[in-house]
Order: structure tokens, then C-alpha cells, then sequence
């Protein structure tokens, strides 16, 4: 029998490491040709193994046999996963300058020829063309000159208003009775207020919300990865590319969004604030009982996923 490759990062080894008692056993994401073993984010402890080290995704990689009852991806997608990270963990740029130089990636990607033999090569190129692009400074000046389009920004933050997070699961804190309420007071905006509230969003990120990450600059970088790795990105049952990608712009939005709205009190983050408003996150992501307000969230607003994700991370 063929041998295939197991992935297991170091978050999975520290995370049985410090909880050998836990009743939450890793995840094995298994596929024709590998297999990468993970955990889910909608628990403290976890979101911690993966957030909390930037050496969270050093892997050990050991030899298995395969299974040939499991998926197939084809050469395809397992190109544009690869590519993604490595576009992803571009060095020296901001979260949202990676996020963009990911869309333009999966931009030049969709137009190669799905059934040619030489496309994923092609693809595999495409993360050294962008670091060129970056380091010439062209990545930053197509960034800048992308037109404002706020409107499926004031949605987002709206919607925020009416989604069901379980609040039980943040941390003890003096945030955690106020910030629910400030959140779902974001439902009952008019137009005039949905434009205020996100220029001042956008003001707060700006002056004290990103300086909570500077510290810790893997956090985003390690939850990016994350998705990308645990997720296969963009391999999806009924989601395409670009509709994967919107998704993920969306989810960082969003969570920029919620910590922002968390300091605009002046209130202080702290690290195990931080990992617990991220689980309260996830854990709502993968909840299936508010799937409905996902695929609510996540439609392009603007008639093109490529687009309305961009938009979303204009400033």
C-alpha cells in the first residue's frame, strides 16, 4: 500500500502536552493524499494552543498508509492550498495587504485553464510573483488605490447586531455583561448611524485596536494559517474560490470589528480576552444551528466576491 504524509503541528503536540486529560481529542482532516491533524477553535484551551506561540505551526510530518476511500483534491486545489499559505505568510506586510495579495493570487489563479496539465505549476509560481510585487512596492500601490466602497461594511457591523454568540463562553470580565449589549444595540441602526458607527470603527481600529496585536503579531498570521490549513483552503462542497475567499474576509472583518468595539470604551485587551473573544468567535462559526446566519452574511453584496471582499478590507 502506498505511504502518504501525516502533518501534526505543534499546537496539537502542546495542546495534549498541557491537557492530557481533556475529552476533546485532535481532529484527523484526512484526504486521498494526506492527512494534517488539527483541533477546532471554539474552545479556550485550543484557540490558545494555535494563537498563542508563533511556533504553533511547526510540523512533524510522519509516514502512513493511504486511504483510497477518502477524497481525491484535485492537483488543482492542493496547488492553490500550498500557494495560499504561502501568499498568507508573506513577511513585513499588514494582515490586510496579505488578505488582498491572497485575492489577487486566486484572481490570476481562476483564469488559467482548469484541465491543462501545466496550471498547477502555474499556481505554485504565482506566491514568488506576489513577494516580487511586494517588495517593489506594486502590491501596496494597487492596495491604495482601490475605490472606497463602505457599504457592505456598515452591513457587517449591522448584522453583527443579531448574531448568536454565546456569550457564556468569554471569560470573566468586565466586558463581558456590556460588550453583549453594545453589540446588540448594532441591529437597530438607520443608515445615518450604520455610516457613523463605522467610521468610528475604522478610527478606533486605526488609533488603539491594531496596537493591541503589535506585541503579538502571529496572532492574526497564526489564525489565518489556521484557516487555510485546517480548512484546506479553498476546497469547499459547494462553495467556489472566490466565494471561500469572501467568507474568509468576511470572518476577519468581523473579528476586527468585535475588537474594536471592545476598546472603544477605552477599555484594555488583554491576551486571554483576546483567545476567548476569538473562541466565542469560532464557536458560533461552528455552530450549525446558526449556518443560516452565516450564508446570510457572506452573500456578495456588490455582485462579485472578488470585489466585496476587497472592499472589506479598505480603510
Amino acid at each position: 500500500m502506498s505511504q502518504i504524509e501525516c502533518y501534526e503541528p505543534e499546537f496539537v503536540r502542546q495542546y495534549i502536552q498541557q491537557h492530557p486529560t481533556s475529552l476533546r481529542t485532535p481532529l484527523a482532516i484526512s484526504w486521498q493524499h494526506e492527512v494534517r491533524r488539527s483541533l477546532l477553535l471554539n474552545d479556550y484551551d485550543c484557540c490558545e494552543a494555535v494563537l498563542g506561540s508563533p511556533e504553533a505551526f511547526v510540523l512533524q510530518v510522519q509516514m502512513m498508509d493511504e486511504n483510497p476511500e477518502k477524497t481525491v483534491l484535485s492537483a488543482n486545489i492542493q496547488a492553490l492550498n500550498q500557494a495560499a499559505l504561502d501568499v498568507i505568510a508573506l513577511p513585513e506586510l499588514s494582515v490586510d495587504l496579505r488578505l488582498y495579495a491572497l485575492g489577487i493570487m486566486l484572481s490570476f489563479a481562476q483564469r488559467l485553464p482548469e484541465g491543462n496539465q501545466g496550471t498547477p505549476d502555474a499556481i505554485k509560481a504565482l506566491p514568488s510573483q506576489l513577494a516580487a510585487f511586494a517588495a517593489e512596492g506594486t502590491l501596496h500601490d494597487m492596495f491604495e488605490q482601490l475605490p472606497a466602497l463602505t457599504h457592505l461594511q456598515r452591513q457587517l457591523i449591522t448584522h453583527l447586531g443579531s448574531i448568536s454568540f454565546d456569550w457564556d463562553k468569554l471569560i470573566a470580565c468586565q466586558r463581558k455583561m456590556s460588550l453583549p449589549l453594545q453589540i446588540s444595540l448594532l441591529s437597530l441602526q438607520d443608515s445615518n448611524s450604520e455610516a457613523l458607527m463605522q467610521e468610528q470603527l475604522l478610527e478606533v481600529w486605526n488609533s488603539r485596536g491594531e496596537q493591541n496585536f503589535e506585541a503579538q503579531p502571529w496572532v492574526w498570521t497564526n489564525y489565518l494559517v489556521y484557516r487555510l490549513y485546517h480548512d484546506t483552503f479553498p476546497q469547499h462542497d459547494r462553495f467556489s474560490v472566490l466565494q471561500c475567499y469572501l467568507e474568509l474576509v468576511s470572518d476577519y472583518f468581523m473579528l476586527r470589528t468585535l475588537f474594536s468595539l471592545w476598546v472603544m470604551d477605552g477599555s484594555t485587551l488583554s491576551h486571554s480576552q483576546t483567545i476567548s473573544l476569538f473562541s466565542v468567535f469560532e464557536a458560533w462559526r461552528h455552530d450549525p444551528e446558526c449556518a443560516h446566519e452565516r450564508e446570510m452574511l457572506h452573500q456578495p453584496q456588490l455582485e462579485d466576491e472578488l470585489v466585496s471582499a476587497f472592499s472589506l478590507l479598505i480603510r
